[in-house]
């Protein structure tokens, strides 16, 4: 019989037994647990059964109370089949009513039937896609586009001209599979963890992008989101974040960029197609 129970500091153990087997070793969790159980707005919800957490869920309260994001969904593959993760993710959604939000939120790979199928589940629909790309070696590139001038911007220069440039897709900005809507508030969340840049004409916004580091078991990945107007504002910034995430000591490079721009990427001599698919990343979402 399992016991459904907020996560504890004594879990940590069983929490990264868990994450040996999630994303051959690369799972984030290692890095997110104790941020976790201090932050007030995560409410993460574990499994506990034959005297172990054996899998757990994270809910956590954005954008001042009006979006449950749902993240970090995981089962110890002795205890997959067993139905947990649909348990857990009916917990979620019932903990997020009861918070309450007005809507609850995840983003996952669209070729994980899995995770769709539990969205579904729940009455979560997608609201869109976004291709994306991993890339090693990036120190070995010697490609470079840069047609317009590309410059480091505020939140002032952001905020409100990114609506206005009609970039986002339902104004929905995506950084490192994470997603808010445009606001004041939003831009300075994000801040406080990338940097943004853009490409103008006049004032007009036609390319952004939201580029960070993050860190797993094989050192720094630069993760950037681009947003363009065409396919040589895309190129450009593309050929921007390369060389930042050198800069910072990257070696590899994740990019969440349009579909419109899946060709343009993979024309290049230096991309190369994991198993001939590109990976498309959706978001979906339930309003209560």
């Amino acid at each position: 019989m399992e016991n459904i129970r907020p996560l504890r500091d004594s879990d940590k153990e069983d929490i990264l037994e868990i994450a040996k087997h999630t994303w051959d070793g690369h799972d984030y969790l290692p890095y997110f647990f104790d941020a976790w159980l201090k932050d007030r707005n995560s409410h993460t919800t574990v499994v506990e059964k034959d005297g172990h957490v054996v899998a757990l869920a994270n809910l956590r309260v954005i954008e001042g109370g009006r979006t449950g994001w749902m993240e970090g969904l995981r089962v110890h593959p002795d205890y997959r089949g067993m139905g947990l993760a649909s348990v857990l993710t009916h917990h979620v959604v019932k903990l997020a009513q009861r918070i309450p939000v007005e809507r609850i939120r995840y983003t996952t790979a669209a070729g994980n039937d899995t995770s769709l199928h539990l969205g579904e589940t729940v009455g979560m629909k997608r609201k869109f896609d976004l291709a994306i790309h991993w890339q090693n070696k990036i120190d070995e590139i010697t490609w470079s586009s840069s047609i317009r001038p590309i410059r480091s911007a505020s939140i002032k220069d952001l905020y409100p001209h990114l609506t206005e440039a009609e970039l986002l897709p339902h104004n929905v900005i995506i950084y490192d599979w994470k997603a808010m809507d445009i606001s004041l508030e939003a831009l300075e969340k994000i801040s406080s963890l990338a940097q943004f840049w853009i490409q103008s004409e006049g004032e007009r916004i036609v390319s952004l992008s939201v580029g960070l580091t993050s860190e797993d078991i094989n050192g720094l990945e630069w993760a950037v989101t681009i947003y363009a107007r065409d396919e040589s504002t895309f190129l450009d910034q593309l050929s921007h974040n390369i060389q930042k995430a050198v800069e910072s000591g990257c070696k590899t490079l994740f990019i969440t960029y349009p579909m419109d721009f899946v060709e343009a990427l993979y024309s290049l001599d230096w991309v190369r197609l994991v198993e001939d698919e590109y990976m498309v990343l959706t978001l979906l979402e339930k309003i209560f």
